[in-house]
């Protein structure tokens, strides 16, 4: 099997809990190359922790997971790193630093692969500058590229953070919900940019939403998540808002029931 046939991510049986609290209960998915899953559910569901040992930083209770190829139970040190290294991130609440204007803020993105602290944009290497500005043309910001981070909308804000997760040049980005705190039309900008630079970069793309509307709208596929695991995997084209709805379980009759 070449590197391009390997799946991105390939879970088994992937338990977690949190002392009396089960956060995932046996849950297996495989996530093939260049592909864009959308996890579906209510907060609590076991989206968020599903992302978080994605990206290595929980620690399974049983089962097993692959990402990238990489047996995530088996990394420690620079191994682990490496692996990280391949794997962007975007938060709900964009995690970016105020006071630092938004070409410093997407040069953080490339940290971890130069040595020693950076103070200032002109600590960084010219060719990492470039890039940085390349990527901020990219989401259409390049002439906020010394404006303070704060200044900007929260949708702009956002595209900041994408461009960040960019300078990694990562092979799998993990969104966890990404706009949960924005307005309708910075929604739907921001994942139309994740949906196109996904398909230019052949980038696997793994997004938690709560919204049935935008799911069905932007991904390829649904994974559907209720009490810690998995309910419903299928293609997006073939599902229904009214499938889709039944994800929420008994959320969704309670409140057709007050109605």
């Amino acid at each position: 099997m070449t590197v391009s046939d390997t799946p991105a991510v390939e879970a088994q049986g992937l338990s977690k809990t949190f002392g009396q609290v089960t956060a995932l209960r046996e849950v297996s998915l495989t996530v093939g190359r260049g592909e864009i899953v959308v996890l579906l559910g209510l907060s609590g569901s076991g989206k968020t922790t599903l992302l978080r040992h994605l990206n290595a930083l929980e620690t399974t209770t049983t089962g097993r997971l692959h990402v990238l190829g990489e047996d995530i139970a088996g990394l420690r040190g620079r191994d682990l790193r490496r692996l990280r290294s391949r794997i962007g991130m975007v938060f709900q609440q964009f995690h970016l630093v105020g006071r630092l204007t938004v070409l410093e803020n997407v040069l953080t993105g490339s940290l971890a692969g130069l040595r020693g602290p950076r103070l200032g944009i002109a600590s960084y290497p010219r060719e990492h500058r470039r890039r940085a500005l390349t990527q901020l043309d990219r989401v259409g910001l390049l002439d906020k590229s010394y404006q303070r981070a704060d200044t900007l909308s929260g949708g702009q804000q956002q595209r900041v953070a994408i461009a960040r997760a960019l300078m990694q040049e990562p092979e799998i980005l993990l969104a966890d919900e990404p706009v949960a705190s924005l307005d309708p039309e910075s929604s739907d900008q921001v994942m139309a940019l994740l949906r196109d630079i996904a398909a230019e970069r052949q980038l696997t793309v793994i997004c938690s939403l709560h919204q049935v509307e935008v799911a069905l709208a932007w991904g390829q596929r649904i994974v559907g998540m209720r009490s810690g695991g998995i309910v419903l995997d299928t293609p997006a084209a073939e599902l229904t808002r009214e499938a889709a709805m039944r994800i929420y379980g008994r959320m969704t009759a309670t409140l057709a029931e007050a109605k």
